[in-house]
């Protein structure tokens, strides 16, 4: 959408015309970040979790990946201008405070590549000179609000992640790391030159309007209107004007009414109706871009549809046309709540735990999938989360897989028997895994916590202790994570976080240690705050023997119960510890290692 294109409603143009003090300034990251902010303590604390931060971010990275030289506009903020010439944000502070976190995980990012970071620290800070002569940090945004105060202070000074937050803190920091691994995740070492393009795109090209007010009753005023009237129009309101043109007047009536309930649907799951037409088409029909890619980007699809009358036939049946997307919708917002036809499903659960509530791609295969009896889904479903599990560990750019989605979906139509899915399992799902086996096993064994997102972590820690707790009693039936990974339940360090000072002094690595996968494990909270933060293994050890999780039990005593049994079997798998060291934390990574190819494997239906 163009700037000069937004629509603000009347009641704001009538409040800018009586007091022409009242502005509105077209920003980018650039020039926003030239002036300095404030969060008031009056503001609702910072909200925004995992699902916004990523899908903000991803956004603009389709968005750049699209056209590169194209605006992208995220909507407006108000302010009010202080004596002290400082923005007080009034709307927007969500969003804008993500903005700075994401400008901070860009320096850290740069950082670590030897990339100058001179433009960056510009935008995140000033120096001046305070009372006593000494030059002082000025940060373009500080936060007034309760146990948040100093934090952006302490992520843009590169501190560790402090143990004792909470509330909007802990948000914040979560925050500024998910931003810190999608920028890393999507740009691996060896394309600087791709990642200084995003960050320009990022810094000059994304855009927003910002209402100042000379007084804040003004501000408040218009953020009242702005919430309650809204500014934007229908993004899917060129398809619908296109279909009623296809029809007579007196069906006027009825294709209003199917509509509103489609659209009624994707909002009543806060969904965006471009993301879902746009995964709708590459689930349905036969894509080429301009490019001969077989994706559509946002900005093509009305286009895209004018053109292809021939596949979508809502000339000659708009109402037929209708009733497929409605028939998509209704597939698309049971799978983003984790259910199918027949009810909830764990593996739909499994790849939101893994690939975050912001990853949606995967839809296009689904949505392809949707006339699979239960069997065939269910087995599908399982596998796309194998498959996601191989992608995240090998740091796939989504550009890469959505290609990949968007020309199976089209082979997946025509899938009608269990020897059909098994055929497309071998040829297309199985080389994709083959092919990144060798880069994954290098990186698993050198994988550390900082690699991951949090989530994804649980999610790893939690499949490895549920497939041992499930061999060990020999029960093969696949079951939720929910018991794994719960407030009950923590990661804890083997080597402790925080240790005390003849621990980290035996070992001239201990930071790099601590954070190994091979250090990790999961223990009930109950147990986990017994222990405490600071102790040896030895300590430990007698501790770990009672968490109900056999690979945590494991790392101090394995458990030999008769003969052939199911339990002695998966013991062959694990290994225990008399000391923990670091052949000890490297020799456990490389069991995970081996498990991990036993529990993400593809598996034909039988």
């Amino acid at each position: 959408m163009h700037l000069c294109e937004i629509q603000f409603p009347s009641k704001i143009k009538n409040m800018a015309e009586k007091t022409s003090q009242i502005k509105f300034s077209d920003l980018d990251i650039e020039t926003c970040f030239k002036n300095h902010y404030i969060v008031p303590d009056y503001q609702r604390e910072y909200v925004w979790e995992e699902t916004e931060v990523t899908q903000l971010l991803q956004d603009i990275y389709d968005e750049f990946s699209g056209n590169s030289s194209k605006e992208y506009f995220i909507g407006s903020t108000v302010v009010y201008r202080n004596s002290d010439g400082v923005f007080e944000l009034i709307d927007g502070q969500q969003r804008t405070t993500t903005l700075y976190l994401i400008l901070a995980a860009f320096r850290k990012t740069y950082e670590g590549r030897g990339i100058a970071t001179g433009t960056i620290d510009r935008m995140l800070k000033d120096e001046s000179v305070n009372s006593k002569g000494d030059t002082v940090d000025q940060f373009k945004l500080i936060l007034q609000y309760k146990d948040s105060s100093n934090i952006l202070e302490q992520i843009i000074s590169d501190i560790d992640r402090p143990d004792d937050l909470k509330g909007s803190s802990e948000r914040l920091f979560d925050a500024y790391e998910d931003a810190h691994l999608f920028i890393k995740q999507n740009f691996p070492e060896g394309e600087e030159s791709e990642l200084k393009q995003f960050f320009v795109y990022f810094y000059r090209n994304v855009r927003f309007i910002q209402i100042t007010t000379p007084e804040i009753s003004d501000a408040l005023k218009i953020f009242e209107t702005i919430n309650e009237r809204g500014v934007g129009l229908n993004p899917m309101d060129l398809l619908k004007n296109l279909l009623f043109r296809q029809i007579e007047k007196k069906d006027f009536a009825k294709l209003k009414t199917e509509w509103e309930k489609l659209i009624k649907t994707l909002e009543k799951n806060r969904e965006k109706p471009l993301r879902f037409l746009r995964y709708f088409l590459m689930a349905n029909y036969q894509i080429k871009n301009e490019k001969g890619e077989e994706i559509i980007r946002e900005d093509d699809i009305y286009k895209w549809i004018t053109k292809n009358e021939g596949q979508l036939k809502y000339d000659k049946k708009p109402f037929q046309f209708v009733e497929l997307l409605t028939e998509n919708v209704n597939q698309y917002t049971q799978l983003i709540n984790g259910q199918d036809t027949w009810g909830q499903n764990i593996y739909l659960n499994n790849i939101k735990r893994l690939s975050g509530a912001a990853f949606k791609q995967h839809l296009i295969l689904l949505l392809s999938a949707r006339h699979f009896k239960k069997e065939m889904f269910r087995h599908f479903s399982k596998q796309i989360e194998i498959l996601m599990f191989w992608y995240f560990l090998n740091n796939e750019q989504a550009k890469v897989f959505e290609k990949n989605f968007s020309s199976w979906a089209k082979l997946l139509l025509k899938v009608k028997t269990k020897d059909a899915l098994n055929e497309f399992l071998r040829k297309q799902i199985k080389p994709e895994i083959e092919k990144r086996k060798a880069a994954v096993r290098s990186r698993f064994l050198v994988l550390t916590q900082n690699d991951l997102q949090r989530y994804r972590l649980v999610y790893l820690l939690g499949k490895m202790a549920q497939y041992i707790d499930q061999q060990r009693l020999g029960s093969y039936n696949d079951q939720s994570l929910e018991n794994y990974a719960t407030k009950g339940v923590e990661v804890e360090h083997i080597l402790p976080d925080n240790p005390e000072a003849n621990l980290r002094s035996q070992f001239s690595n201990y930071d790099e240690l601590k954070v190994k996968l091979g250090n990790l494990t999961l223990l009930e909270k109950s147990i986990n705050c017994s222990i405490g933060n600071t102790e040896f293994y030895s300590s430990k050890a007698s501790e770990y023997a009672k968490s109900q999780f056999y690979i945590t039990k494991s790392i101090t005593r394995i458990e030999n119960v008769g003969g052939n049994t199911a339990i002695n079997r998966i013991n062959k798998k694990l290994k225990s510890f008399k000391t923990w060291d670091e052949k000890s934390i490297d020799d456990r990574q490389k069991m995970m290692l081996n498990l991990m190819n036993d529990i993400w494997k593809i598996e034909e239906l039988a």
